[in-house]
């Protein structure tokens, strides 16, 4: 096989010295500094005369032709005017090897990008290596809740927690359920109201659950009779038992099918351990009576304090996780949304890093609501990082360039064309017009997160609101706005181009979107911030 691989001269070192391995690859960097200004009449007219140097057809010589850089144009008419296949390669150079080594695993395009098939080939074959462990049959401490095995030969187990499930109607708890799946729940969990008595709403709960999905159901509260009822009911799991309530719990888990995640506390006489020491003993006496008792689908919680709790910090708190998990084979409860909720950042790196925590020391199940705006994604969070945790540990290496990745908002390479100091021409300061003249119309742009759309309300001079447009991406909407005529200056079409493309964002990322104001508003974007 042979290959050619045409850039631009702004890339052509980069692509050269990603490929120079492979002695069947050559390169041609074209006569134009950027490879995303290459059109098929380029790509061409770059072909034939190179074909008119070397007094050879590249059919002859080259199985294919791949074409670098962010081209938008379909290449088929490449083939048809040269004869020699031409296809889209990687958008970003480093990724060129990749594709070569996995070319016959994937399908070239004159259309599309090689990068969603290469990831879809990684993503697979890490799935792949995740569903061997998930057939492996239980090990020594493993046990299995419902039907989901948990223990130190799987993943860690992702458990969402619906907070205040009583309060919710039942169509907001069947959102709320369905939403927890999507994002890679692996447990659902139902949160009952401190200080509160709602037994009589777990049956209902507890079949709007199961009549959505197989995953384990768990029934979250310190009220006995709550739990005594989630047992009697079949809860697969309950939240949670300590030396207050376990002996009047006992009777009722002993012909049950119920786990059991036990605390080491005693919350009946507002006993809370505050050294790692209490923590742990504490912990391994309450699970001993349940064990004495003939209780065996036992699930440790240690409990992880926010950072900056008063008696037991979190650091503490981590020492006592690792110090149980290494003097017991038991599944460990890890609290990641103790500490998530509790800290003002963002909650995709701080949940990564809390991930590869619990990875270290052991821990079984992450546990985490998304009780607040800043923590939306952290149950689809944790469960990438569950992934990524899981390979890292089976390959035995850092967790990086694992298949999986949690670098949503930033990049993990940076490899920005810059073309401008090479132009000699005149530079103009930008500066907005001192007069807006106003349309005939105007916009009211909103989000519709349950759709996930973009939705666009048009009134005319009167205010009056006229019609909508909905649709999920900024280019269909002000095509449609064009199309209707609705837009007649220039400026006006920019600033709903502008707007459209903050409501995309705001959309993706989770992040509220006011029209007129900016995304990022907070002292970290300001200027000189």
């Amino acid at each position: 096989m042979r290959i050619l691989i045409i850039t631009g001269k702004l890339a052509g070192e980069k692509v050269k010295k990603a490929v120079e391995r492979f002695g069947f690859v050559d390169v041609h960097i074209a006569d134009i500094s950027v490879a995303a200004f290459l059109t098929p009449n380029l790509i061409i007219k770059e072909i034939k005369t190179l074909e008119n140097k070397i007094g050879k057809k590249l059919k002859e010589i080259y199985d294919f032709v791949l074409v670098t850089g962010l081209i938008r144009h379909d290449l088929k008419k490449v083939e048809e005017e040269t004869g020699v296949r031409c296809f889209k390669s990687t958008r970003e150079a480093s990724d060129i090897p990749i594709l070569i080594e996995n070319l016959d695993k994937i399908t070239l395009s004159t259309k599309e990008y090689a990068d969603l098939q290469l990831l879809e080939i990684i993503k697979k074959r890490c799935e792949e290596e995740i569903q061997k462990a998930e057939d492996l049959p239980l090990g020594e401490g493993d046990i299995k809740i419902g039907n989901l095995k948990v223990g130190d030969s799987f993943p860690m187990r992702v458990l969402g927690e619906i907070v205040h499930a009583p309060w919710l109607k039942e169509k907001e708890l069947e959102e709320k359920i369905n939403y927890y799946l999507e994002s890679g729940a692996d447990m659902i969990d139902l949160g009952m109201v401190s200080n509160e008595d709602n037994t009589d709403k777990i049956k209902d709960m507890l079949k709007i659950a199961r009549d959505l999905t197989d995953n384990p159901i768990s029934v979250d509260t310190l009220n006995t009779k709550e739990l005594i009822e989630a047992i009697n009911l079949g809860a697969d799991m309950i939240l949670s038992v300590d030396a207050g309530n376990l002996e009047d719990l006992i009777p009722y888990l002993k012909d049950a099918e119920t786990a059991v995640v036990v605390l080491p506390t005693n919350y009946k006489i507002n006993y809370i351990p505050e050294t790692i020491e209490d923590k742990v003993k504490s912990l391994e006496n309450n699970i001993k009576r349940l064990i004495d008792a003939g209780i065996e689908k036992i699930v440790a919680d240690p409990i992880l304090e926010p950072v900056n709790n008063e008696g037991c910090n979190f650091v503490e708190s981590v020492i006592a996780c690792r110090s149980f998990k290494m003097r017991n084979k038991i599944p460990m409860f890890f609290g990641v949304g103790n500490v998530t909720e509790l800290f003002d950042a963002d909650s995709n790196g701080v949940n990564a890093l809390l991930t590869a925590i619990g990875s270290e020391i052991g821990a079984n199940i992450l546990f985490t609501p998304e009780a607040s705006a800043k923590c939306k994604f952290s149950i689809k969070e944790l469960k990438i990082a569950s992934k990524m945790m899981f390979l890292s540990k089976k390959r035995n290496s850092l967790p990086k360039d694992v298949g999986f990745n949690l670098i949503n908002y930033k990049d993990k390479r940076f490899e920005e064309e810059i073309t401008f100091k090479n132009y000699s021409i005149e530079v103009i300061r930008a500066k907005e017009n001192e007069r807006q003249i106003l349309d005939e119309g105007s916009f009211k742009i909103e989000i519709d997160r349950k759709n996930k759309e973009i939705v666009v309300i048009y009134f005319n001079k009167r205010r009056d609101p006229i019609l909508m447009i909905r649709g999920k991406t900024p280019k269909e909407i002000y095509e449609t706005a064009i199309r209707l005529n609705l837009i007649k200056k220039l400026d006006h079409a920019s600033y709903l181009g502008r707007e459209l493309a903050k409501a995309e964002i705001a959309l993706r990322i989770g992040k509220k979107y006011n029209q007129d104001f900016d995304l990022f508003y907070n002292e970290f974007w300001w200027e000189g911030g």
